[in-house]
């Protein structure tokens, strides 16, 4: 049998429950005011941020983190102080051609269009090397000793024609002294006329005269493929001996980068300097070449410029600075550098006040001077065409849309500007249409 005191629990809970399901609502809860957001809602362009913590919000007050009282952002809009602080400075837009100085470097190398090869006509062995033949960077005179040959097939021929000599034979005379002279012997064929009597080692001389090179850059399998004479090694007629190049031509090859490839062209004037001798203004050096087609490892095109240099400042191997002033069309097309008439005019904006993200591209436009000193800025975007460099080092872009001539814009403190505008919610580099919170949530 239950407990009487279960019973009368178990209906007091139930009687309970029926009388608070009759009760009107009021009577149990306080029903407050709407959540008014509309009340929270920010100005636009102005957000709250702790200067402490990294906390925004859109209405003023202490920070829920550390306390501190929140300060007042506003986008685009510094003081005297806050341009002080962030040290923000500015530049006034200009209108003028596109004139870009390129600078490349590369090495020199002698100018392989005055290769000289000496060639024996004659096979023999080496027996002695005289001093062209003993160094490399050798000067050699016309006329100058290479080496001294044993040659049986020469000593033959001598032989052959000291006896016609003693018999008179006049057509094999000459028959002789023609084969000698073709073989470039004429002197040994006349001391033979003159009397004299058949030797076995001759003296082979420089037609031409040059600095001795082994093989030039480019050339075969370059210095391990080509050696100086030496004592003992046979030679084969008509077989270079020696190589002769001349010791004031070069040949200077530069790598321009690929985004400056197509600026160049053929009879390009071009500026030189080295790090030991300074500028080299006395140098005429024009672009004799321009490869056809970009290296793919470095991502360069090849340039060749032949030049001169008689007071032998230049070394092979030296690494030569090139500068060349190019200029761009109203197309932004390669303009004639040397006809002024040929080039655009375009609205050119330093670099430090671009922001890009690769894509987009804006900079920070002044819109108003107040008479307190303010500032107030406003977001351009832009479309760039080509980045160009003056002669001091600095980049300026050509500005196609976005911005004119006379156009203000920040030049330094940038980032920081734009930064603000992110925090106040407006407009920015990554947020175009502003930093807005998502639909359906609720921020403070």
């Amino acid at each position: 049998m239950r407990s009487p005191t279960l019973i009368f629990a178990v209906a007091g809970l139930a009687l309970g429950a029926g009388l608070i399901a009759f009760l009107p609502r009021d009577a149990l809860f306080s029903v407050s005011g709407q959540h008014d957001h509309a009340a929270e809602a920010a100005v636009p362009g102005e957000r709250w941020a702790c200067p402490m913590m990294d906390f925004i919000s859109k209405k003023p007050g202490d920070c829920p983190v550390c306390g501190m009282k929140m300060t007042k952002v506003t986008a685009g809009e510094l003081s005297r102080e806050q341009q002080r602080r962030m040290d923000v400075q500015t530049s006034t837009v200009t209108e003028g051609p596109a004139r870009s100085l390129i600078r490349a470097y590369g090495a020199v190398r002698y100018d392989d269009r005055t290769l000289q090869v000496v060639i024996p006509r004659v096979g023999g062995r080496i027996v002695k090397r005289h001093n062209a033949a003993r160094h490399v960077g050798t000067l050699v005179k016309v006329g100058d000793p290479i080496v001294d040959l044993y040659s049986p097939e020469t000593f033959a021929a001598q032989g052959e024609l000291a006896a016609a000599v003693k018999l008179g034979d006049q057509p094999t005379i000459r028959a002789l002294a023609d084969r000698l002279e073709r073989w470039n012997l004429g002197a040994v064929a006349k001391a033979i006329l003159d009397g004299g009597g058949p030797v076995d080692t001759l003296t082979i001389t420089s037609p031409f005269a040059g600095r001795v090179v082994l093989a030039l850059d480019g050339e075969g399998d370059g210095m391990k493929g080509a050696t100086l004479p030496q004592i003992g090694q046979e030679v084969k007629a008509d077989a270079p001996l020696l190589r002769l190049v001349d010791p004031s031509a070069y040949m200077l090859v530069i790598h321009v980068p690929e985004s400056r490839a197509h600026w160049l062209t053929e009879g390009h004037p071009t500026r030189l300097s080295s790090d030991d001798k300074g500028d080299l203004p006395d140098i005429e050096a024009i672009i004799a070449w321009v490869a056809p087609e970009l290296n793919l490892e470095i991502r360069a095109r090849e340039v060749h410029i032949h030049l001169r240099d008689p007071k032998g400042r230049l070394l092979p191997g030296s690494l030569i600075s090139a500068r060349f002033q190019t200029a761009l069309g109203g197309d932004l097309e390669v303009a004639d550098v040397a006809k002024p008439e040929t080039w655009g005019k375009f609205p050119l904006i330093p670099k430090t006040a671009v922001l890009s993200t690769g894509v987009r591209h804006v900079a920070w436009r002044v819109a108003e001077r107040q008479r307190d000193g303010r500032l107030r800025f406003e977001l351009a975007a832009l479309a760039l065409g080509p980045r160009l460099e003056d002669e001091s080092g600095n980049d300026v872009y050509v500005v196609r849309a976005g911005l004119k001539a006379g156009d203000e814009v920040a030049t330094q403190g940038v980032f920081l500007i734009d930064s603000q505008a992110q925090l106040a919610g407006t407009a920015s580099l990554l947020f175009p249409k502003g930093a807005v919170a998502p639909a359906g949530s609720h921020q403070h």
